[in-house]
């Protein structure tokens, strides 16, 4: 007897356990009659009993609309009456056992997502109708967060794919671990669905027989380094250190028999159901995209050179000055002299503005008259002090306006000047040295060392500009190459090869 009590007793306390879970669960629960749509509400949250719904009443499908419509979302209280239709609703739950939808209440100003659960069970004999209602809103919210990251994720995949595709000339995809051009390739490249009857083994075409036959017939420039890194083994091991691609530029063959810049990029990946290796290759025509680099490149020197011009072309201020000064004091006692400086002077002047506007070669006999008027005018100021040799073989050869002008006016400023009053000798030559000309400015001045003043230079710690600028527009406009040869305390030599043949012959 006392134990039939026991059990009896912890029946009874795991029936209420289960009904006491199964209540937290839901919002609240209906019984519904099936026949008479009588109903009674057995449970109700604290939220849910603050909506002020009926507990019980004569007709649930009047009550739905009458009372609980006024608590659902406005854009779904059409679809919770369709749902809910008593005839939709019996219909449903006779053809399957269970019958439910999502919807949304208004709770605090604010639409919160619910479920309705139902299903049909005989009670004393007659049908009725269970319906559980469950607040989901976390859990549908979350579900919809997951959905729209993956379709994000989906539409980045699309976007990425797009974008390595926009300009591709060609793609395929290969299994790398069974050696094999997947029949749903997007695209071989020309003439390689000639060669599935040629490369194919028992049907299948071979990514290895493949790419050593397009390196044979199509690639013209890099063929080693192509072949190496289309390799599978090469790219299997950059997908086994941890790269997930890599690429190769060359040239290729196309048919009508032009070489054509290409590059192919291997996107590696593996599959998630057969565990291979992948391989995404795509082909790029690199033509257009070389054509605006030039282009680029054009333009970012052409900005350059104009931005070298104008400050080359700027005549000094304390040359300036110093000059006009000079030529003012000599002008009292030697109008005759002073005459001839001023005609140097503004042919100094002309060659400055003539650079200013243009960097197109013009004859060296115009850079000759440039270099002679400015030597005058510092003989002026400093006499005997300085000494000009030129030894000109040739004047008959294009070069960049105030070129050497400037290569003159350092051997004077920054070697004969620096050794004091005992003075020196600068010297200009040019030959003509069969497949270039040759113009070398050398002076006996201080020298200097060549290495500390270049790694000085790239550090920051001397100006270079006007001597990189120099060589730089003679590199651009003219091809040509810029040598310096110095020897501490006894001078520099700076000789300019002008190729033949050049952009400025």
């Amino acid at each position: 007897m006392t134990d039939n009590n026991i059990g009896s007793k912890n029946h009874t306390l795991s029936y209420d356990a289960i009904v006491s879970a199964l209540f937290d669960t839901y919002e609240s629960i209906y019984d519904i009659d099936a026949e008479t749509s009588a109903y009674q509400c057995y449970h109700e949250s604290s939220a849910y009993h603050g909506l002020h719904v009926a507990k019980s009443g004569e007709d649930f499908f009047t009550a739905l609309r009458n009372q609980v419509l006024r608590v659902i979302y406005p854009e779904d209280q059409d679809y919770v009456l369709r749902m809910l239709e008593k005839d939709v609703l019996i219909a449903a739950l006779e053809k399957e056992n269970h019958y439910s939808f999502a919807y949304r209440l208004v709770s605090g100003g604010n639409p919160i997502y619910h479920q309705i659960r139902a299903t049909m069970e005989p009670v004393d004999g007659r049908p009725h109708i269970l319906m559980g209602i469950r607040n989901v809103d976390e859990l549908f919210r979350l579900n919809k967060a997951h959905d729209e990251e993956i379709a994000l994720m989906h539409q980045k995949q699309k976007n990425y794919m797009e974008a390595i595709l926009a300009s591709a000339a060609g793609y395929f995809e290969a299994n790398l671990t069974r050696d094999l051009v997947l029949e749903r390739s997007l695209y071989l490249a020309r003439g390689d669905k000639e060669l599935r009857k040629e490369l194919a083994a028992d049907g299948e075409l071979k990514y290895s027989r493949l790419e050593a036959w397009r390196c044979e017939h199509f690639v013209v420039s890099n063929k080693e380094k192509y072949a190496r890194i289309s390799s599978r083994e090469y790219l299997i091991s950059c997908f086994e250190r941890g790269e997930r691609r890599t690429s190769v530029e060359f040239s290729s063959r196309t048919l009508q028999g032009e070489d054509q810049p290409c590059r192919k990029m291997f996107y590696l990946y593996r599959d998630n159901t057969t565990g291979d290796i992948m391989a995404f290759c795509v082909v790029y025509d690199l033509t257009e995209q070389q054509k605006k680099e030039r282009e680029l490149e054009k333009l970012e020197t052409e900005l350059q050179m104009s931005r070298i011009r104008n400050s080359t072309s700027q005549m000094q201020p304390h040359f300036l000055y110093n000059a006009l000064g000079s030529i003012q004091e000599v002008l009292q006692e030697d109008p005759q002299y002073a005459s001839e400086l001023i005609e140097d002077f503004t042919i100094h002047l002309r060659s400055c503005i003539r650079a200013m506007n243009s960097d197109a070669p013009q004859p060296f006999s115009m850079e000759l008259d440039n270099i002679r008027a400015y030597v005058n005018i510092e003989r002026m100021r400093f006499g005997e002090k300085l000494k000009i040799r030129y030894e000109i073989e040739t004047d008959d050869f294009p070069i960049v306006p105030l070129s050497v002008q400037p290569l003159v006016e350092n051997a004077i400023r920054h070697g004969i000047y620096q050794k004091g009053p005992a003075g020196g000798t600068v010297v200009l030559r040019t030959r003509d040295a069969g497949n270039a000309w040759q113009v070398e400015v050398e002076d006996n001045g201080v020298g200097f060392d060549v290495t500390a003043y270049r790694r000085e230079a790239k550090s920051g710690k001397r100006d270079s500009t006007g001597l990189k600028n120099i060589i730089f527009r003679l590199d651009k406009v003219m091809h040509a190459h810029v040598d310096i040869v110095s020897t501490v305390g006894s001078g520099t030599k700076v000789t300019v090869t002008i190729p033949k043949g050049g952009s400025g012959a």
